[in-house]
């Protein structure tokens, strides 16, 4: 059946159709005669047992009638009466014992009789039976259903007939479109199926490059306020000319791994946006908190590994850090819109966090954030600069079990990546 199936998926269009089309004729038309079978003999049985229940009335009565004269001959004259009509098979005459008086034919193996009671004088003298004879009529009734099959057979091959030019011209439309691509694509198919065909050529086809690019069509994911932490990585420029290319590897290898570490924690994405600056994006809803104070905590566990990591490696690795808030996000490959009109943000906070200020630097609209301030305190370092101030108990508490678990960060294995033992 498999076989058969995919031998038919390979037939020509036009002869799928036509088998398509011949197929639910002969199923709907086979249908029809299944029921036409079932009614006929419905309606032929209730009409037979109706004449079989009034013929034995009829018998019993007459029956009666000889019996009680006495006259044999013209009770078994009763019975020759019905059995010489086509409908009966058979007629007998059972006394009240149930020994037979008189018969008349044949008795059918396993056919049921009609019964009548003998009544002489209102008392009951012996019971009549008839057997019917079917042969004629199912003889008739399979006749008639096979006639109904052969035409169902007739109507389905004239459908056949009928449709497959219908699909060859459909058909032919399908050709001279592949035919249009065999000339972009420079692709042959053994494929006799003409869809199939137009499929391998539309999936030959670049349609990447096709789809159009509707900033209303994307998602609004990048559509919403998204704090930013730009980091300044101030000590990488004069590294670049007194590290050997090995140390310079390890050196930026720890920045990544404390980086990535601490935004893991929070749901940060970060990217390089500049050739020393990088940026950790937060947006969206968070157990922690919003999105600003969540910037605010990466900021604060980075510069507490960066100090960890000074004293172990020997080497100057606290960046310049500034948070601010921009009304879109990142933007992606599908959307660059809004990683363009994040750019002038970016610019800013970068141009802040290289200023030669301790501490992490807010913005003025960041520094507002409901969520930032209930766990944060906000230091004043003039009426022009803002940075981040003392942590809440609560919270501190979080930051340094965070902390712990990045001790690794400064000091891991060989073979650890910076996403090989964090719980993200």
């Amino acid at each position: 059946m498999e076989q058969l199936l995919h031998r038919l998926r390979n037939q020509p269009l036009s002869q799928q159709l036509a088998l398509a089309a011949a197929g639910c004729c002969l199923l709907a038309t086979l249908t029809l005669v299944v029921v036409a079978a079932q009614s006929t003999e419905s309606i032929q049985r209730t009409t037979l047992n109706e004449h079989a229940r009034a013929a034995v009335q009829q018998l019993a009565a007459r029956a009666g009638g000889a019996l009680s004269a006495g006259d044999r001959l013209g009770l078994v004259a009763e019975l020759q009466f019905y059995t010489d009509q086509t409908l009966f098979a058979a007629a007998r005459v059972l006394d009240v014992e149930g020994s037979e008086l008189a018969v008349r034919g044949s008795i059918p193996m396993g056919a049921g009789a009609h019964q009548g009671v003998v009544l002489i004088d209102g008392n009951t003298a012996g019971t009549v039976e008839l057997y019917l004879d079917l042969q004629d009529q199912q003889v008739a009734r399979q006749t008639l259903i096979w006639g109904l099959v052969a035409l169902s057979i007739l109507l389905s091959t004239a459908v056949y007939a009928l449709t497959r030019p219908m699909g060859q011209r459909l058909a032919s439309n399908i050709t001279a479109a592949v035919a249009q691509l065999d000339a972009v694509t420079d692709q042959t198919s053994a494929s006799v199926n003409e869809v199939r065909k137009l499929k391998e050529r539309v999936d030959a086809l670049p349609l990447d490059l096709l789809k159009s690019r509707d900033v209303s069509d994307q998602s609004d994911e990048h559509y919403t306020d998204t704090a930013i932490l730009c980091i300044a990585l101030k000590h990488l420029p004069g590294y670049l000319d007194t590290l050997d290319e090995s140390r310079l590897q390890a050196y930026v290898s720890s920045l990544h791994r404390m980086a990535y570490g601490s935004a893991g924690f929070y749901g940060g994405d970060l990217s390089v946006i500049r050739q020393f600056g990088l940026a950790i994006y937060f947006s969206g809803a968070h157990a922690i908190g919003s999105p600003v104070l969540r910037a605010a905590s990466c900021a604060w566990l980075l510069s507490r590994c960066s100090e960890v990591a000074e004293k172990h490696q020997r080497l100057s690795f606290t960046p310049g850090m500034a948070i601010g808030i921009s009304e879109l996000g990142r933007g992606d490959g599908e959307d660059i819109y809004p990683g363009l009109y994040t750019q002038a943000t970016l610019d800013d906070l970068l141009e802040l966090a290289n200023r030669d200020l301790d501490g992490v630097l807010l913005s003025s609209r960041a520094s507002e954030d409901g969520g930032l301030t209930a766990h944060i305190g906000i230091d004043v370092i003039d009426e022009q600069w803002m940075a981040l101030g003392d942590i809440s108990g609560a919270h501190l508490d979080l930051l340094e079990r965070q902390l712990q678990l990045l001790q690794r960060v400064i000091t891991p294995a060989d073979e650890d990546t910076p996403q090989g033992f964090l719980p993200f």
